[in-house]
């Protein structure tokens, strides 16, 4: 069964490259515009991982981490960024996100955090 990817980021250009990155490496990808939908998508599917922006309009990738730490702890949440924003790292963390990766995108980074976020979560279960 394929790893379940959800990818929340509000720049559709962004969304499409790397949804067509992870696909290639053989994940299930779906997406989202912003965090009212990805709630809506955690609600009705279930993800192993989900790849959030924290800058959106009308609900920000911090309210969304907060949801998925409350609600479904079971989700890795990866935070990614275009801001470089200490107190927004410092909140990820505190609310438990994986790692934080900045915007552009190193792919070859992205993969090797998701690789070890998997590894991760096939140890705690």
């Amino acid at each position: 069964m394929a790893i379940r990817i959800l990818s929340v980021d509000d720049e559709q250009t962004v969304q499409d490259l790397l949804s067509m990155h992870l696909m290639l490496q053989g994940f299930e990808i779906k997406t989202a515009a912003n965090g009212e939908e990805a709630i809506s998508l955690l609600e009705s599917e279930s993800f192993d991982l989900v790849l959030l922006d924290i800058e959106m309009p009308k609900m920000d990738g911090l309210e969304v981490l907060r949801y998925i730490k409350n609600r479904h702890i079971e989700v890795c949440p990866i935070m990614l960024t275009g801001a470089d924003d200490l107190r927004a790292f410092a909140e990820c963390a505190r609310w438990g996100a994986f790692d934080y990766l900045p915007k552009p995108y190193n792919f070859h980074e992205m993969m090797n955090t998701i690789e070890r976020a998997l590894a991760r979560a096939v140890q705690v279960s």
